[in-house]
């Protein structure tokens, strides 16, 4: 995400130390490597140079836009438009999971998210932090990761910051849905992870699920005066 929005720009390194005139080159070894797999393809530029940076199961890759002359590179930074483009504009900043889950520390997560949202505030952007959820069966060294990075927001950003895995555990839960908890639900709170009722495997939630938190951030965002209508 980080990469994405620009914040913490993918450094392009390549063996030989210069980009081809055209085609697909693989970078040299990055922190992305490790989600490379599931982040998506995003545009940007490094040195003038158009280009789209994607990955696979063995790292992070630039294609070029269009053919041209080689480029020296050295950790040269690649830029994203997109997350350039919308930088200054209030931000709802929910990231680190998928890192904490493949196999980033909390410390390395906390690091990523204070520099995004600290990134985003310079450029005049209010920023609102969103904690994690333990997933059902979660390890305990992952729930250990996962109540780290929790807490450290919390102490960071203060009402800026929506504690969804407290949400998740809490009654209110079945306030915004209108159902009553199920004995599954009931035991896996105790163990201190989402409802069964309210997920699609260990990591996700249903559509009920989803609004629910949806509910409970558009509560915050009144409480914090982001919002001005009535919630509903």
């Amino acid at each position: 995400t980080a990469a994405r929005i620009g914040s913490l720009p993918l450094p392009v390194r390549v063996a030989g130390g210069t980009l081809p005139g055209a085609g697909t080159i693989r970078l040299e070894p990055t922190g992305l490597d490790l989600v490379a797999t599931a982040l998506k393809p995003f545009a940007g530029h490094v040195g003038g140079l158009e280009a789209v940076a994607h990955g696979d199961e063995e790292g992070m890759l630039l294609t070029r836009a269009e053919p041209g002359a080689p480029l020296p590179v050295d950790g040269d930074p690649f830029i994203p438009h997109l997350g350039t483009r919308w930088r200054g504009e209030d931000c709802l900043l929910w990231m680190g999971k998928n890192d904490l889950n493949r196999g980033a520390s909390a410390a390395e997560v906390i690091e990523r998210i204070d520099a995004t949202a600290d990134w985003l505030a310079a450029a005049g952007a209010r920023v609102l932090v969103i904690g994690q959820f333990t997933n059902n069966g979660c390890e305990p060294g992952m729930r250990e990761k996962i109540t780290a990075v929790n807490a450290a927001g919390a102490a960071r950003y203060g009402d800026r910051y929506v504690d969804v895995q407290r949400f998740l555990l809490s009654p209110e839960l079945t306030a915004v849905t209108g159902r009553p908890p199920t004995a599954d639900d009931l035991a896996e709170r105790r163990a201190g992870n989402k409802p069964p009722s309210l997920s699609t495997d260990p990591g996700h939630l249903t559509t009920a699920g989803s609004l629910a938190i949806a509910h409970h951030l558009r509560a915050h965002l009144h409480q914090v005066g982001w919002l001005r209508s009535t919630p509903g």
